[in-house]
């Protein structure tokens, strides 16, 4: 093919692209207002981006600021919490243990006497009562649960012959 052929194709092309109304606009103008146009359109830019972009981007940032500093601390909290819960789980299996028996032993001196048997098995107390009241019994239930804080697991009450009165088997536990 020869430049001939080529020739009116890129004559075509250049006659499809007219100018647009801003060429033709700027064409009419000086110089001088051609640099003030641009600068005007570059300041327009820059403003535009400034109010979408940065004033948002600022203004989160210091507000995910104050939330990581709450955050942080509601971590160093919670750690702390843990921390504690942990050495307690380590700690107080022994100590409770101790002093549910100690706090039963307590619960049940008034009834002494009425205790036909008293066994402790996997941190379960297991109390027989041949014969008490069951007013007594409640009244017994109720301290250990609040001083011992052993509550009733598995209770079997059987009537006895004198009104009132009823032979427990007991299994406490926490």
């Amino acid at each position: 093919m020869t430049a001939e052929a080529h020739r009116p194709l890129r004559a075509t092309r250049t006659a499809s692209r007219a100018p647009s109304p801003i060429a033709r606009w700027m064409a009419t103008k000086s110089p001088g207002e051609r640099r003030t146009a641009v600068l005007l359109l570059i300041f327009v830019v820059v403003a535009v981006l400034w109010s979408m972009l940065w004033v948002p981007l600022t203004r989160d940032i210091a507000s995910l600021r104050l939330a990581h500093a709450a955050n942080a601390t509601a971590l160093a909290e919670a750690r702390e919490q843990a921390k504690e819960a942990s050495e307690l789980a380590r700690t107080g299996s022994a100590a409770t243990a101790f002093d549910a028996r100690a706090e039963l032993d307590r619960a049940l001196l008034p009834l002494r006497p009425a205790v036909t048997s008293l066994e402790w098995r996997d941190e379960r107390a297991q109390l027989v009562f041949a014969a008490i009241s069951y007013e007594r019994l409640v009244g017994l239930l109720e301290a250990v649960q609040q001083d011992a804080k052993l509550r009733a697991v598995e209770v079997t009450l059987t009537a006895r012959v004198e009104p009132g009165m009823v032979r427990a088997d007991l299994t406490l536990a926490r």
